[in-house]
């Protein structure tokens, strides 16, 4: 069984972000999955979901690149947020650079791009697992507006 929760942002209009993120190219894969894989590892074992390890192909992964936005610090991967319709989706940030703003700034750009595109309204699922990704949404301006357990 999972709780999982859906939010909505309720905060005021973002400006565009000062990053500069580009679209997921095949290239990217294998910096891509291993980071995708090492950041929903741990709740999906904790959830009892298999596969563990559960990152698209990368045939799949090039027929969503427009909406995947891939952030790069001296050229490295550091992270990666997915914007589709009005969901934003698997906001990921390599172990080593979390904590440092990262996860925030890709999330304020997503919200950003949506708003900027007339999107609305805006919104995340979060399995209540995550209490981290939870505050993190909480403290950006977004708010639980429907709760949800899911069987396994």
């Amino acid at each position: 069984m999972i709780i999982a929760h859906t939010m909505e942002y309720k905060g005021l209009a973002l400006p565009l972000s000062e990053w500069n993120l580009r679209n997921y190219r095949a290239v990217d894969y294998p910096a891509y999955s291993v980071t995708y894989n090492d950041c929903f590892f741990e709740m999906r074992q904790a959830l009892g979901l298999h596969p563990v390890n559960c990152c698209d192909e990368r045939s799949a992964l090039l027929e969503k690149a427009d909406n995947i936005f891939i952030l790069e610090v001296d050229g490295v991967l550091v992270g990666s947020v997915a914007i589709y319709g009005n969901e934003i989706d698997d906001l990921i940030v390599v172990r080593g650079y979390q904590r440092k703003g990262y996860g925030q700034g890709l999330l304020r750009f997503a919200v950003a791009r949506m708003q900027r595109q007339g999107v609305t309204p805006i919104r995340v699922h979060v399995a209540d697992w995550n209490q981290a990704a939870m505050r993190l949404y909480s403290r950006n301006g977004f708010a639980v507006v429907g709760t949800e357990i899911v069987q396994t």
